[in-house]
């Protein structure tokens, strides 16, 4: 295929997914074309738009043939928004997705040769399952193909989801299935009452504005929710009337927070927030574990599918009694606080001092006294065990961000050599990149995949790795 097929029709069988959502078809064995909106089994006419060397991506214009595993999406957004990618996918069919994802990661990425992943432990929730959402203001509203038809009155005014590609777009947002419908209820009013003041939103151009982001979190086992409303200025006035007109309309709410961000960046994040009414935190639960959640605290997505992946480590790690666990990347102290009842002492490492003086908290208000909480670069902590030649550690537990850990983390780590190696990840790809380094001295024992995130292709995996030596005898 050259560039001369460009705007081209073709007809295609879908035979994949890839990681980024797009489907995956074939005109022979070695190019792949790209199109939007396939599922495997479809038969397509989609029309070239982008050819380079070994592959192509077409945009589909007419399925010719339906796909068993194809339902039909429940959201009136999908295809627009970038959330639920795989919501037009059977959910069984999409915990095979990911399980492929899995093992393509390993055995591309990683050169795992006939490595057998078991199926993906599916989520009791496929809709209303986080409790974290991220909704933005912008004056430059997204207009779907049905705006288009319209007259749109307001496309100065949206709240809701940033399009991919389009870095100051964003599409109004009225309805969403990831969350519950209280925080449907209260985006809608954020909208309401704002357009009426005629409130600025944030530009990133002009740099001035007022509306900047709306979080909301809310907990699934206790119901307390959390709305935390960015912004660029402090008008406390103002945002008190705001509060009361949330606490008139929905009493669920049980905390509201004002943060005020002067950031050129847009980041859901404020340099310093006020409390407007509530305790300023929701507590949420793991198992017997409380923890407390303010609005910067990095906590699992997904509360009751947390509790089902952290037992599923406990059960695949063969923890004891008399273990020292090292605990990398340890956030708010979850894992940490959830496997102390197994161990003799958990360490807990993170970079981020917030997230520590959250995990102490936890820790002490659930009288865990075997943890321990420090604050350190990951890299470097490892590096100060092996010049002080330190292996006292049963087991080393990793749960690092997407990127994976540093290539000199990994090195570390082989000089360490702790009997046990726990590698928890939402990114397969950085997964299998980081484990190949560590299979110089280390090899599976098992593997876990377990969905955190119905509805899109991202999984979150489990691995335990153990010293060659040991695995062979």
């Amino acid at each position: 295929m050259t560039k001369s097929d460009i705007d081209s029709l073709i007809e295609l069988k879908i035979i994949d997914i890839g990681a980024e959502g797009k489907a995956i078809g074939k005109i022979d064995e070695d190019f792949v074309i790209f199109v939007d909106n396939g599922v495997p089994g479809d038969v397509v006419k989609a029309r070239i738009k982008k050819v380079k060397i070994n592959y192509a991506e077409a945009k589909c214009e007419e399925i010719l043939t339906n796909s068993i595993h194809r339902i039909e999406p429940r959201c009136e957004y999908f295809g627009v928004c970038n959330g639920c990618r795989t919501q037009n996918i059977d959910y069984n069919y999409q915990l095979e997705l990911k399980r492929n994802t899995v093992k393509n990661a390993f055995s591309r990425i990683g050169g795992f040769k006939d490595i057998d992943i078991p199926p993906v432990i599916g989520s009791e929730s496929i809709f209303y399952y986080r409790n974290k959402l991220e909704f933005s203001f912008s004056a430059n509203r997204w207009l779907t193909s049905d705006d288009m038809d319209k007259e749109i009155a307001d496309k100065k005014f949206a709240l809701g989801y940033h399009i991919p590609n389009f870095i100051d777009k964003v599409l109004d947002v009225h309805n969403c299935y990831l969350q519950s419908e209280t925080s449907v209820k209260i985006v809608n009013l954020t909208r309401d009452f704002f357009k009426q003041r005629n409130e600025s939103i944030y530009s990133t151009k002009t740099h001035s504005g007022y509306l900047r982001f709306l979080v909301i979190r809310q907990s699934p086992i206790t119901k307390e929710i959390l709305v935390n409303l960015i912004t660029s200025e402090d008008r406390q006035e103002f945002i008190k009337e705001f509060g009361e007109y949330l606490k008139v309309n929905i009493p669920e709410i049980t905390t509201f927070i004002n943060s005020i961000s002067a950031k050129k960046s847009q980041i859901a994040v404020g340099d310093y927030s006020n409390t407007i009414f509530g305790n300023g935190y929701i507590t949420e639960y793991l198992d017997k574990y409380n923890f407390k959640i303010t609005p910067q605290t990095f906590f699992q997505t997904n509360t009751l599918q947390s509790k089902i992946l952290f037992d599923k480590l406990i059960e695949i790690s063969s923890f004891n009694k008399n273990n020292n666990v090292l605990d990398l990347y340890c956030g708010c102290g979850a894992i940490s606080l959830y496997i102390s009842q197994f161990v003799n002492k958990v360490t807990a490492v993170e970079l981020i001092q917030e997230s520590i003086n959250s995990a102490k908290e936890n820790a002490e208000n659930n009288k865990v006294t075997n943890c321990e909480f420090i604050v350190y670069d990951v890299k470097d902590y490892l590096n100060n065990l092996v010049l002080n030649d330190d292996k006292h550690f049963d087991t080393i537990i990793l749960d690092p961000p997407r990127s994976g850990i540093h290539p000199k983390a990994a090195e570390y780590l082989l000089e360490l050599g702790p009997p046990k190696i726990i590698y928890v990840s939402c990114n397969p790809t950085t997964q299998a990149r980081d484990i190949k380094l560590l299979s110089e001295k280390y090899i599976i024992k098992s593997i876990q995949p377990v969905d955190m995130f119905p509805q899109t292709l991202h999984i979150e995996n489990i691995v335990v790795l153990i010293p060659t030596e040991v695995g062979i005898s």
